[in-house]
């Protein structure tokens, strides 16, 4: 009876223990951070208007970097930032600059693209070699894509969209790209040399993201999702009825959306199909007031008005795991498995995510050979993911329960 209850203590502290998923400020001091990009293994974040920043060290320290870079008054009124890989990329509402000298300084590569306070490089996209600067405000007015190969000369990117058009996201899928656009949702076969509407979504959509073979679009009327290609559409669940704006990113097995005060973000684990808020994490102002979401490798960032925010992703790249080995016994198991390491890993936490990438579980680990006791996961295949004390993913297998 002494044992049996001393197991049921366990596992509650274990289980209050638990981590929470949540949002991590960067407590950067940046205000207005509008565009983020990573490039040779920096990031860099395009604030209004006090410029780029550049960090050296994963977001712990920025500085900033803008010589070459028009200002006014002292401002640097830039609104984007994007990497091909070669050449970093900056939007500002006097043109486009691009740096190959990791931001020390910037030279005009703007050509004959508009460039005004309401038509100017919004976002960056590198597909196929090819980068794609989106502008705001409509092709009639200069905005819509523009193309480049060489980095110094420009092409339209937008054929087959209408005037009115004003785009506001491009995603790939395969081989295809995706516009989402204030008239409706577009895609290409050719890599954006041209582009047909796809008439299931002839209304304004504000981001597209692909989740697990669903495709999932934040839309005027909310978000929906594809099963099949796009061909027909379905209303998610728990979004807001009526966005006016919007950012989406798939992510560690999960679908992360942005939508305009006062819904927030919002997260679905199952492939955008239900949502609930996900603002842990946020300050006040921030949890109203996001712009754009961004991942470098396996970490999902995300820009608000006051900070940058951040979520590491435990199910992200296990297939490249290299750090450690181990023997995990039995599997099949019932009531819990032995994991025995080759190397010892003295402080950690061993997680459990089910097969939509979802948490159901976490227990402290100690030492070189533990036994995991099951925790109430249901029968079923599950990922172990072994995090050493900073977060970081020290090994990863599967289990099955039965």
């Amino acid at each position: 009876m002494t044992r049996s209850f001393s197991a049921l203590l366990l596992s509650a502290l274990l289980t209050c223990s638990s981590l929470s998923a949540a949002w991590n400020p960067l407590n950067t001091g940046l205000i207005s951070s509008r565009s983020m990009t990573s490039h040779a293994g920096d990031l860099y974040a395009a604030c209004f208007p006090t410029g780029i920043q550049k960090s050296i060290n994963g977001g712990i320290t920025w500085t900033q970097v803008n010589t070459g870079l028009p200002q006014s008054a002292g401002n640097y009124y830039v609104r984007s930032v994007g990497s091909n890989g070669t050449w970093l990329f900056v939007g500002t509402e006097s043109g486009v600059y691009r740096s190959d000298n990791g931001g020390a300084t910037w030279a005009n590569t703007n050509g004959s693209l508009t460039a005004s306070s309401t038509v100017y490089a919004n976002r960056f996209y590198n597909f196929g070699g090819v980068t794609m600067a989106m502008f705001a405000g409509t092709i009639a007015n200069g905005g819509g894509i523009w193309r480049t190969s060489t980095g110094s000369s420009w092409s339209i990117g937008h054929s087959g969209m209408g005037s009115n058009a004003v785009v506001n996201h491009l995603k790939q899928v395969g081989t295809s790209l995706y516009a989402s656009t204030s008239v409706g949702l577009f895609k290409s076969l050719d890599n954006g040399l041209s582009w047909t509407a796809v008439a299931s979504a002839n209304y304004a959509t504000f981001a597209l993201a692909e989740s697990n073979g669903n495709l999932v679009i934040n839309c005027t009327f909310g978000i929906r999702y594809s099963t099949n290609n796009g061909a027909s559409w379905l209303d998610a669940t728990g979004d807001p009825s009526n966005p006016t704006a919007g950012d989406l990113m798939a992510f560690d097995g999960k679908v992360y959306a942005l939508c305009p005060s006062p819904t927030g973000c919002l997260i679905s684990y199952d492939q955008g199909v239900t949502w609930t808020a996900f603002n842990t994490g946020f300050g006040a102002a921030d949890a109203i007031s996001q712009d754009e979401l961004y991942t470098d490798g396996t970490t999902l960032f995300c820009l608000a008005i006051l900070d940058i925010y951040s979520i590491d992703g435990v199910g992200q790249g296990l297939n490249d795991l290299a750090r450690a080995t181990a023997l995990l016994y039995p599997s099949p198991a019932v009531n819990g498995f032995w994991l025995e390491l080759n190397t010892p890993l003295e402080q950690g936490q061993l997680v459990m995510l089910d097969a939509m990438g979802r948490e159901v579980s976490r227990s402290r680990w100690s030492g070189q050979r533990q036994y995991i006791e099951r925790q109430g996961e249901a029968t079923g295949s599950y990922r172990c993911v072994l995090l050493d004390v900073s977060g970081v993913r020290h090994w990863s297998s599967a289990v099955m329960f039965e």
